[in-house]
């Protein structure tokens, strides 16, 4: 499924970016992104107005504010709290906390929110009860941020690996024979970082630079450098990607990050002359369409497919050479 589910998002890429293409609106109340909290509030004033009456507050899709239909607070575009009663007359409720969610920026709609006041006027006689409308519009917008950096400790060593002990040596005998030797296996690992967005998405990952010879055993990842790596992927739709069967879980502030680790078979490379790896990170927000990672925090443009990347090491082991007087090593095979 999350394999057909980047086929879809390649796929559709184009029309992405015709339809998200822009510069980054400046982030608040009415250009929102998803997955955080944002406050809406009013103040009433006027000759016999307290702000004491009741307030409704409501959001809708449609242009006719008092007939059109109200999009429901259920966590499908909006998630609605705070004093102010969704879509119901409170008295004093002048402010009203929204979060807007993931679809409501895939709708790629204007959202209308409505206040409503009404109160009776006391200074007129005889009293008369009187009521005004005021309308926001708000565009979700899409600012789904993705980083991935090498990262410091004894795992992620800066990104630099010393290559793996040799793990086989087997000699077929002959004259001089040869000797199939086989380089381990080198674990390497970046950090990745998702923010501007509060909630689930699916990453995949793409691993070039490696040798014809060399092969990849796993990529998987997991929520901390040292943890289990439990998060398992599958071959994605080109050459070394691979998409997660599981969701990861984003933080506005970009707290919430993962690791991913790629088990590199050396198999028969001897690795001479040192190898950079490059790694690459891509992720969607499960939407519908599934919304992709931006381009920066100033350019809400989609990125490129697998657009963030780093370069990680693998260090050359070291070469041992025989003296003339002693003669030849047996050869490699292969």
């Amino acid at each position: 499924m999350k394999k057909q589910l980047l086929l879809l998002v390649l796929a559709l890429f184009a029309g992405y970016s015709s339809l998200f293409a822009q510069p980054c609106l400046p982030e608040g109340p009415l250009s929102p992104a998803a997955g955080t909290p944002y406050n809406y509030t009013a103040t009433v004033s006027g000759a016999g107005y307290d702000g004491t009456g009741p307030f409704t507050w409501y959001v809708t899709k449609d242009v006719d504010l008092i007939n059109g239909v109200v999009v429901p607070n259920n966590g499908g575009e909006i998630i609605a709290s705070g004093a102010g009663s969704y879509n119901s007359p409170i008295n004093g409720a002048n402010t009203i906390t929204i979060e807007w969610t993931s679809q409501a920026i895939a709708n790629n709609v204007p959202y209308y929110l409505v206040i409503k006041y009404a109160q009776t006027n006391s200074g007129t006689n005889p009293a008369c009860s009187a009521m005004n409308m005021k309308v926001w519009q708000v565009k979700p917008q899409n600012k789904f941020l993705l980083a991935v950096n090498s990262f410091a400790g004894t795992i992620g060593m800066d990104g630099v690996y010393c290559s793996a002990d040799v793990t086989s040596a087997i000699v077929t005998p002959g004259t001089p024979g040869s000797v199939a030797y086989v380089y381990g296996v080198n674990n390497i690992y970046a950090e990745i970082t998702a923010s501007k967005y509060t909630g689930e998405w699916t990453p995949s990952f793409k691993i070039t630079g490696l040798d014809a010879v060399q092969t990849i055993a796993d990529v998987t990842w997991d929520t901390s450098p040292t943890g289990t790596f439990t998060n398992t992927t599958t071959p994605g739709a080109g050459p070394g990607e691979y998409v997660s069967t599981t969701n990861a879980i984003a933080a506005f502030d970009g707290s919430l990050k993962i690791y991913v680790k790629v088990a590199v078979n050396n198999n028969y490379f001897e690795n001479l002359a040192g190898l950079t790896v490059n790694v690459a990170v891509d992720g969607v927000i499960p939407s519908t369409p599934p919304l992709p990672d931006v381009i920066s925090e100033t350019d809400c443009t989609p990125e490129v497919p697998f657009g963030k990347n780093t370069n990680l090491t693998i260090k050359a082991r070291p070469t041992i050479t025989p003296d003339p007087a002693t003669g030849d090593f047996i050869p490699k095979n292969p």
